[in-house]
């Protein structure tokens, strides 16, 4: 009789409390949200420590198991610090990227992009008036009565807005990547204490949820978590690395045939590749139009060599290092990129394959389960 007056009284509790946060979204819409603003502002170092950690986790990972532990093997004193010593590793490496980075390739994209910024009036009139000149030979444009020369101008004058926008956007976030890093150090110690103590930190999360929830639902936490790791590391991992790759090859093709702003290229195209199907394309669009402003003859040449080495990295690269490693046909790519796009911006086109691949595992399986249940079968669609 007192368990069914404390599961009653439970549910009503429950009940109460949605009402409650009904209520207050009704009454102040903006309470929540505020209240969570201010939640993860409170907690952002430590949030931003949890990221920095996943991502330095990922070389650590590979450097501790295929190089650390192997050469500490035959010394007792040194195996019981593989952990450090794979973390100091990793650091190192990453520091000298990032001094590489920082010293030999911002300034020159800096260069780039306000070289740029400041010529783009001077090339766009160039090209309006190489365009109007090529034109007024095909006489029979004229007696179309079309305004020609004023439905060109304002093209090249939406586009040029367009480039504006998209040029003054990067430099900010160049700016702001500057910035980032400089603000990172508090994030970088709080990533180092949880590396250190990883499985430390993962069993008092295990004892935490096992001494409030059942086995079965503990059970099904952890594996979501560990399928979302693997679906999310496999993800960044095999896109930067293929974005490096990618890149180098970009560079060191068009330096060698002299395509301009051959480093501003070679690094924007990689980066827009994380957004799947349609941020390769945006980058070449954006890149041809910077190459028809600045040297109109190697925009076909620009074209061929995107595509070849498009085509090498499709057919030799990307299938090694990438690969199908989430499993998603193409629609379901596209619903990721767009339902992801219109919720999260960018972030969410970028981060919105790994999260629809570990949805699309999780659910095939439950479907999958509840159909063997009902012993019900299809043929194969072949």
């Amino acid at each position: 009789m007192n368990k069914l007056k404390d599961f009653k009284l439970k549910n009503q509790l429950i009940i109460a409390t949605y009402i409650m946060i009904f209520l207050l979204f009704i009454i102040k819409p903006a309470l929540i949200p505020g209240l969570i603003g201010k939640i993860v502002t409170a907690f952002k170092p430590f949030i931003m420590g949890g990221v920095i950690a996943f991502l330095i986790n990922l070389p650590m990972k590979v450097i501790e198991e295929k190089v650390v532990i192997p050469l500490c093997k035959k010394h007792n004193k040194l195996s019981k610090m593989t952990r450090p010593i794979a973390l100091v590793c990793t650091l190192i490496i990453i520091s000298i990227i990032i001094w590489i980075f920082v010293s030999y390739i911002v300034p020159q994209l800096v260069s780039s992009l306000t070289s740029l910024t400041n010529d783009i009036p001077y090339y766009i009139n160039t090209l309006q008036s190489q365009i109007i000149d090529k034109l007024n030979k095909f006489s029979m444009l004229q007696k179309t009565g079309l305004d020609i020369q004023s439905m060109i101008q304002k093209a090249l004058t939406y586009i040029e807005n367009i480039m504006n926008m998209f040029i003054t956007n990067l430099f900010n976030f160049t700016i702001e990547i500057t910035n980032f890093f400089v603000n990172l150090f508090l994030g970088i110690i709080i990533s180092i204490y949880i590396l250190l103590s990883k499985e430390k930190l993962t069993l008092q999360f295990k004892k935490l949820i096992y001494a409030f929830l059942n086995k079965e639902k503990c059970e099904k936490i952890l594996y979501v978590l560990k399928l979302t790791n693997h679906k999310f590391s496999k993800f960044i991992l095999g896109q930067s690395t293929d974005g490096l790759i990618l890149g180098t090859e970009f560079f060191i093709v068009f330096s060698l045939f002299k395509i301009p702003f051959a480093m501003l290229i070679s690094i924007m195209i990689p980066i827009l590749n994380f957004i799947p199907i349609f941020g390769t394309y945006i980058g070449i669009l954006i890149s041809a139009f910077i190459i028809l402003m600045v040297k109109p003859t190697s925009v076909l040449l620009f074209l061929v060599l995107v595509v070849i080495v498009q085509q090498i990295d499709g057919k030799f690269v990307y299938p090694i290092i990438v690969g199908n490693s989430l499993g998603l046909s193409p629609l379901w790519i596209l619903i990721a990129i767009v339902v992801g796009g219109n919720l999260f911006g960018v972030l969410g086109m970028v981060l919105g394959m790994p999260v629809v691949s570990v949805i699309y595992e999780l659910s095939s399986k439950a479907i999958n389960k509840r159909i063997r249940k009902k012993n019900i079968t299809f043929k194969k669609i072949k």
